[in-house]
């Protein structure tokens, strides 16, 4: 009587697929997405900072009036670029890493890679 090989184990979960890695790269978008939305609001909230941040530095303003004669300084304060070129940075600062990371995250889901 001839021997048959031993037959493969049988498992009753199928092989992770590209679809087992979606579920977990949701969830870190997710995450991302929420990270991302509370960093906004902090950008928003950061606004009153770069207000006293600018007026805090007046000097640095009327020195770059006086060197380069951009206005920069009015009989009100420092003018509105002014205010602007303190709260971006700070704004971007706060939003970009997450932004970054969303962006990376998704790029990974497009190309089929799981997330890490």
């Amino acid at each position: 009587m001839p021997v048959s090989p031993p037959a493969p184990p049988v498992s009753h979960t199928p092989e992770p697929g590209p679809e087992a890695a979606a579920p977990g790269s949701r969830k870190g978008t997710r995450a991302l997405m929420l990270q991302l939305a509370v960093r906004c609001g902090l950008a928003v909230v950061a606004v009153p900072v770069a207000l006293a941040v600018t007026l805090v530095l007046f000097p640095f303003w009327s020195w770059v009036e006086r060197t380069t004669g951009i206005e920069s300084v009015g009989h009100s304060g420092p003018a509105s670029w002014c205010y602007l070129a303190v709260w971006v940075p700070m704004a971007m600062a706060l939003v970009l890493p997450p932004l970054w990371r969303l962006a990376q995250a998704l790029s990974r889901r497009l190309h089929g890679h799981a997330d890490s």
